[in-house]
């Protein structure tokens, strides 16, 4: 069941709310377990917002999935949510707690039963071609912008009608655009191209920020969860980027995307070290 469905009252063009949808039950199970689950995603969502929680908020926003699943005893169902595997260590057990209080707060006004969230990453979309696939992401050579704007479902995380693929890369696309608009001078800013999908000698791979600055070009990564691994592959296309006249190249590491000081520490080295032609 999706948030987007819109239940009309049968008397009246006003949509139903969540709480008179709540009463109806007349639903199957099926039904009804969608409904619940929708229902406490909504309401704790707009919870957090109206008590001034807007951080916890947003990351309601990157819920991509929810659904009511019994617990291993089988005694109760709880509430299940699904985010991208790059945002899932966003929510960490403190953030779950939160969301725990809250979800046996709206639950117990309803008479719900549901006291307990668990938050999973979500599968990918996998076929028998799984061997490509995982070497495409071991090379880092994601779908190509063409690819993206063909794509039937909507992006996740849009900022300016450009699509990012996490969190992380919209958060850095936010810092560089604040350089770009309030800090530096209208007559020496950058120019910031995210995802720009590209070839260089032996490979093809979309590099997560092309930057552009005094007339130098740089290449800005976000690490992801499980970005220790490719060290080595890094390197070399580092190398690859250099010899194709990348001016510099640098990267947010994974444990700096939990302090916005630490990505701007990093952004600001990056476009100084750019703007050095030594």
């Amino acid at each position: 069941m999706s948030d987007n469905r819109v239940r009309q009252d049968q008397t009246s063009n006003r949509p139903r709310s969540y709480e008179e949808m709540l009463r109806d039950q007349s639903l199957p199970e099926v039904d009804r377990d969608a409904l619940v689950a929708e229902a406490l995603v909504a309401y704790i969502s707009v919870l957090l917002v109206r008590r001034g929680d807007a951080a916890t908020a947003r990351l309601m926003l990157l819920v991509e999935r929810w659904s009511l699943e019994w617990d291993e005893r089988g005694n109760e169902k709880d509430l299940v949510l699904e985010v991208d595997p790059a945002n899932r260590r966003l929510f960490t057990q403190d953030l779950v707690e939160k969301l725990n209080a809250l979800c046996a707060e709206v639950s117990g006004r309803f008479g719900l039963g549901v006291s307990w969230i668990e938050v999973r990453e979500t599968l990918p979309s996998v076929g028998p071609g799984w061997r490509n696939l995982v070497q495409q992401e071991l090379f880092g050579e994601r779908p190509t912008n063409q690819a993206r704007r063909l794509q039937t479902g909507p992006p996740r995380w849009v900022e300016d009608n450009l699509a990012f693929t996490n969190e992380g890369e919209r958060q850095v696309y936010r810092l560089l655009k604040e350089r770009q608009e309030n800090v530096l001078p209208a007559e020496d800013t950058i120019a910031i191209f995210p995802l720009a999908n590209g070839r260089v000698r032996h490979r093809t791979w979309e590099p997560d920020f092309i930057v552009t600055y005094r007339g130098r070009v740089g290449v800005l990564e976000v690490d992801g969860p499980h970005h220790n691994a490719r060290r080595a592959l890094d390197l070399t296309r580092e190398h690859l980027l250099h010899d194709s006249g990348v001016a510099h190249v640098d990267r947010v590491p994974v444990e700096a995307l939990e302090n916005p000081a630490e990505i701007s520490a990093v952004i600001d080295r990056f476009l100084r070290r750019l703007a050095d032609p030594r």
